[in-house]
């Protein structure tokens, strides 16, 4: 008879594919971010925290289904920017995208999605761990490109 923690270990793992190093890694590795609509001619790359929060943005409307996902390294989020890893993702063309203003706001929607997740309860220890370890991740790797 197996166990839960053997069918757990054994299920598949989605893929993703770094914009930036175009490497393929586990989706929960990746940071993820969305094209949202500011105005109807203006567009900004923002992290997408709908997908594991359930948060809405007001004001805000995304753009289309796709999303881009980066290695926790700025390395990644630069070379992503400067070579068209973003325009890629999104399939079309972009306004020049500002890696540092994108790699702080994950930073920032990160911790704060760990605080929430804190707050609610152990239920949600397992998603806090996975997160932390993203947190981790993106300090630890600065300037790697993985």
């Amino acid at each position: 008879m197996t166990t839960a923690t053997e069918v757990a270990s054994n299920m598949h793992a989605p893929m993703r594919t770094c914009v930036g190093c175009r490497a393929v890694r586990p989706q929960a590795e990746l940071l993820r971010s969305k094209l949202y609509e500011l105005d109807a001619d203006k567009e900004q790359i923002l992290p997408d925290q709908s997908v594991r929060t359930c948060a809405k943005r007001p004001g805000l409307r995304a753009s289309s289904g796709r999303s881009a996902y980066v290695c926790p390294a700025r390395a990644c989020m630069e070379r992503a920017a400067r070579r068209g890893g973003f325009a890629r993702a999104f399939a079309r063309k972009m306004p020049p995208v500002d890696p540092a203003a994108l790699w702080s706001a994950h930073g920032e929607v990160l911790a704060g999605m760990i605080d929430l997740l804190n707050r609610s309860g152990t239920a949600a220890a397992p998603r806090v761990q996975r997160l932390a370890a993203l947190a981790t991740a993106m300090r630890a790797a600065v300037g790697r490109v993985s």
